[in-house]
């Protein structure tokens, strides 16, 4: 009704249009990321791993640098498969839209949400995230494009085409001499970082 005052006295106009704003600024702001994150950071040919070979992977990383980087591509692995993102729900009610927010949905996607039922790999979650980017960045030094994962690599058999790829990462984890900055350095050397 247009005569109908919607609010009852002045506090409550104040407040209300503090709401207004808080909302319009909190939609607008997830709005903005959604768009920005709406698709998925990669694409992967392999299946994501277990939490068991995960946790299994994580605790046998620090025996050569070939680990690490299988580690970090089960990671990307996960994170092609569970993307990061916020659900939004709209509702239309007489000529105005509001807007429902799943506030957690980052932290239930991707690769924390795919790991928030182990809290020995969520409490080490930053540890998983360097060993991911050394992943990411060991694929691009030795120019393996998606959706192939970076742990094709150290497969015994593979395809023709995979032979130059696999003897480019061979001879950077020789002179990395097993050493996990050795090798961070050597790819930001390759990749012009």
């Amino acid at each position: 009704m247009r005569g109908v005052p919607r609010f009852k006295n002045d506090e409550e106009r104040r407040l209300g249009k503090a709401q207004s704003s808080r909302d319009w600024h909190r939609v607008t702001r997830h709005e903005a990321w959604f768009r920005k994150h709406e698709s998925p950071t990669r694409e992967s040919s392999k299946a994501p791993p277990t939490l068991a070979e995960l946790r299994e992977a994580f605790l046998h990383r620090n025996d050569s640098c070939e680990n690490m980087i299988r580690l970090g591509s089960m990671l990307e692995d996960i994170e092609a498969k569970y993307h990061v993102g916020y659900e939004f729900y709209s509702d239309h009610f007489e000529h105005e839209t509001f807007y429902e927010v799943e506030y957690d949905a980052p932290w239930l996607t991707g690769i924390r949400g795919y790991i928030k039922t182990d809290p020995f790999l969520l409490s080490k979650y930053k540890t998983l995230m360097r060993y991911k980017k050394l992943s990411a960045d060991f694929r691009v030094a030795i120019e393996l494009y998606d959706p192939n994962p970076a742990s094709l690599v150290f497969e015994t058999e593979v395809e023709d085409w995979l032979v130059p790829i696999q003897k480019k990462a061979k001879e950077l984890l020789r002179s990395s001499n097993g050493s996990f900055r050795a090798l961070t350095r050597l790819i930001k050397d390759l990749n012009g970082v």
